[in-house]
């Protein structure tokens, strides 16, 4: 959810150079530091002592800052600035709401993948220095994609568990209708050309997984098989959401 954006930013862009480097190196940092807040915070709400934490936390911000410095006073990718807090912002959001029980709930994980595919607007500007509509559209693209995984592995999880028939029947509901609206909006966009076919291409793995789940419910759970079928299916979305703009 941080590098396949990050990576589709700059090959759609077509450049690779010093700044995309600063740029991934200040990105893994932050999204690093996130994990410390999250242990800072739950260790400060429970009285224990927090000291190391904290100081790693501040490592880490610290580290960020400094390679993502240059590209804003160096490089003048102002842009950078709202991107970034934006991405602050969501990601505080998200480690706030999982320190407690809320942190679970499909809102924040939708929250959580708005701010890590951030990477692939900011990466697409950082590597041709101007903004670019593109940006955002892969932006969308992106956090239309990985939020797909988060109603389908909610799904399987429902499924392996027969106590929970209500949570089953409204985590069915969900990712039906999340997947049907998003096949919609892609023949649309495609119809209207505002994208080409790769685009469907692209999210087709995903859209045939989760129907073929919503038709045919599997109640075994192995998450270390799901996971790498996952990086399997980013990889597909990749290289086609690539094409789809890279092919006229």
């Amino acid at each position: 959810m941080l590098y396949v954006p990050l990576t589709a930013g700059v090959l759609v862009a077509g450049r690779f150079s010093l700044q995309v480097v600063l740029l991934t190196l200040s990105i893994t940092f932050l999204f690093i530091a996130r994990e410390s807040l999250v242990q800072w915070w739950r260790s400060r709400q429970r009285g224990l002592a927090r000291n190391g934490l904290l100081r790693m936390l501040t490592i880490y911000v610290a580290l960020a800052a400094v390679f993502g410095a240059p590209l804003v006073v160096v490089y003048d990718l102002y842009w950078l600035i709202p991107a970034g807090a934006l991405a602050v912002i969501l990601m505080a959001a998200n480690a706030g709401q999982s320190v407690g029980a809320e942190g679970r709930k499909a809102v924040w994980e939708v929250v959580a993948i708005a701010g890590l595919t951030l990477t692939a607007p900011a990466a697409h500007y950082t590597a041709l220095g101007v903004p670019q509509r593109t940006a955002l559209w892969l932006w969308a693209l992106s956090a239309l994609y990985f939020t797909s995984s988060v109603f389908y592995v909610k799904l399987r999880v429902l499924h392996s568990n027969p106590r929970k028939e209500d949570s089953r029947r409204k985590g069915w509901r969900r990712c039906a209708l999340y997947h049907a609206v998003l096949l919609a909006s892609l023949v649309v966009f495609s119809v209207t050309r505002s994208l080409n076919l790769f685009a469907i291409i692209a999210f087709a793995p995903v859209l045939a997984r989760a129907f073929w789940l919503l038709i045919k419910p599997a109640s075994d759970l192995n998450l270390r098989r799901i996971g790498i079928v996952e990086i399997i299916y980013s990889v597909v979305f990749l290289i086609f959401i690539t094409l789809t703009f890279r092919v006229a």
